[in-house]
Formats: structure tokens, C-alpha cells, sequence
């Protein structure tokens, strides 16, 4: 992985921005610092001065573990595309797709209910339901070893078995039939008529955009870590900002 603020990194900013390139980011991590209470997470005032202007030069994304209506109020902001549940919410998913990925959540949530639901909150673990995924926290449990074991002796018991992507002490669980952030993305260029992209994430869900392996996609991880698959990364979380000035000079 090479660090994108140097120049390498901003000569491969800039031939984005001689293409019609879509410009899209993770929000936990990424855009938002992480704190300890999810519902907490807000953009930075730099952040959003910065991230306002590309919104209004350029064609922006943001692909957020999030759901869509937690999302839109974290983003007070017009962003040509907010997309949500890992993949699975957005202007991109069809209804019958959506309903399917609905359904098979309601049965595993009505299992957990059934079966987990004093075990969990023993434990200290909160079951966010997301209506398209759901996530098992653990940030703020004590025995985060027993808390982890629990949460995967949960999961093994859903129908249909879930697509698992691990984040930073949470569990993510969504159907195996749901779109994934880099599904999402391809899509997002496709309908935008965009030929280029770029990608900064922080976490294991954002592997299914650095996996992708597309030479089209210029991705960025917050936080270097050599088994990922981003091209590059960022040193901190604080750095969004300066990359974000970066694009709205350029596309001045």
C-alpha cells in the first residue's frame, strides 16, 4: 500500500479528475470519526464545508454499513447517491430484491428474539436491526472473548446462512442474496455514466470494494493494513479532509 498524500497519490487524484469520475466514500471511519456511540457519529465541520463543495461539482456516493434513513440524517447535504445496508439500500436495488433481503431478516430477527434475546443482553451485546442486515455490537462489552463467541454461536443458527463481514467490534450479518458495497459501486458508476472512481473505506465491509481489483477504481483505506486490498491509504481518519480539498481545487 503506498500513502496517497504523497505525490504518486495526487497525480492519480488528478487523471481522476480529467474523467467523468464518481467520488465515493464509507461514512463510520471514513467520513465520520468512529466513537463509541454509533448514534453519536457526525461529520466534522472541515469535513462537511469540503465535502458539500464536491457534492455540488462532481458525482458523489456514499456506501455506509448505515441504514438509508440513519444515513440521510447524518448527511444533511445533497449527494446524488446515498446508498445503505452495505449495498442493499439505495436508487440502484429493485423491489423484488429489496423484499426478498427484508424477509429472510425478519425470520432471523424473530429467531434471535426467540431464542437469544436474554443471552445477548446478558452479555452486553445490542442486536441493530436494519430491516436489509443486522449488526451485533460489541464495543462497550467487558468480555469482549465470551461476547464474540456468543455472537457466532448465534449466527450459525440463522436460515439462510448469512454473508458475515466482520468491522471494528461489531458483527455484520446480511443475506446471502444482498447487494454488497462493491456491487453497489459498479452500479453507481454505471447509472452515472462515470468511467472512473474513487473509493475510500476503513473497514472489512469496504474489502468488497478494494477486492474488486478494478483498474477503473482508485482505492483508498483509512488506517494502512497490509493484508488489505486497497492501492492505497491514509494515516488517520482527520486526512478526509485534506483529500477532500484536494478534489474540489482540482475540479475548479
Amino acid at each position: 500500500m503506498d500513502y496517497l498524500l504523497t505525490d504518486t497519490g495526487r497525480e492519480n487524484l488528478e487523471t481522476l479528475l480529467k474523467e467523468r469520475s464518481l467520488y465515493a466514500f464509507d461514512f463510520d471511519g471514513t467520513l465520520a470519526k468512529i466513537v463509541s456511540d454509533p448514534s453519536a457519529a457526525r461529520l466534522e465541520r472541515s469535513v462537511r464545508f469540503w465535502f458539500e463543495a464536491l457534492a455540488k461539482r462532481a458525482p458523489t456516493a456514499v456506501i455506509s454499513g448505515r441504514s438509508l434513513e440513519d444515513l440521510r440524517s447524518r448527511i444533511e447535504t445533497t449527494v446524488p447517491d446515498l446508498i445503505g445496508n452495505h449495498g442493499s439500500e439505495g436508487p440502484h436495488v429493485v423491489p423484488e430484491a429489496v423484499q426478498q433481503v427484508r424477509e429472510t431478516c425478519r425470520g432471523w430477527l424473530q429467531l434471535i428474539s426467540d431464542r437469544f434475546q436474554a443471552e445477548l443482553a446478558q452479555s452486553g451485546v445490542l442486536v441493530e436491526t436494519k430491516s436489509y442486515s443486522l449488526s451485533f455490537h460489541y464495543r462497550t462489552v467487558d468480555r469482549r472473548d465470551e461476547a464474540r463467541a456468543l455472537i457466532s454461536r448465534v449466527v450459525t443458527q440463522l436460515s439462510p446462512s448469512p454473508r458475515i463481514v466482520l468491522g471494528k467490534s461489531v458483527v455484520n450479518v446480511m443475506p446471502p442474496s444482498a447487494w454488497h458495497k462493491g456491487t453497489a459501486l459498479l452500479e453507481c458508476m454505471r447509472r452515472r455514466g462515470c468511467t472512473t472512481a474513487l473509493y475510500v473505506g476503513d473497514d472489512e465491509t469496504d474489502e468488497d470494494v478494494f477486492g474488486l481489483g478494478d483498474h477503473r477504481i482508485l482505492t483508498v483505506r483509512v488506517g494502512k493494513k497490509n493484508t488489505s486490498s486497497a492501492r492505497f491509504f491514509l494515516k488517520r481518519q482527520t486526512e478526509i479532509a485534506q483529500v477532500l480539498r484536494l478534489l474540489v481545487e482540482g475540479c475548479n
